[in-house]
């Protein structure tokens, strides 16, 4: 099960009950209810209480975009520290994933785990002004 649930799932013109709605998201009743208590808001008038799949929606729209960070230009995401950290000596080392995207990792300066950055190619020549940038290939023993 994944950590976030999809707004997607519910649907907007719906009125769903606790259970309904934890079985629509794949949570728990205890995390829909810990959700009205945080403020997704409810038809209380009587019970059992209903959530509009909008409400939902809304709810989950909001709370998702309030906790990203969005990093700076000169920083990289360390999961070991939770934060945006820049890399040791400003070195990265570019590893290519789809079509589109290259991933750059380096060394956190906090806490020396690996931090990493997942950019566009097109932002390539960007990146590569601020950072020092190897290949996979080049950093492989």
């Amino acid at each position: 099960m994944g950590k976030r649930a999809n707004p997607m799932a519910v649907k907007a013109v719906l009125t769903y009950d606790i259970k309904e709605a934890a079985a629509a998201l794949g949570k728990t009743p205890a995390t829909i209810r810990s959700w009205i208590k945080d403020g997704l808001p409810v038809m209380s008038s009587r019970k059992p209480y209903l959530i509009s799949g909008e409400a939902i929606r809304f709810y989950l729209r909001a709370k998702y975009k309030a906790a990203k960070r969005p990093l700076r230009p000169s920083d990289f995401f360390c999961p070991g520290c939770g934060g945006a950290r820049q890399p040791v000596g400003m070195t990265a080392t570019v590893w290519p994933m789809k079509n589109r995207t290259v991933l750059l990792k380096g060394v956190c300066t906090k806490c020396g785990g690996t931090c990493t950055r997942m950019i566009s190619k097109s932002r390539l020549g960007e990146f590569a002004h601020r950072f020092q940038l190897s290949n996979k290939a080049d950093s492989e023993p």
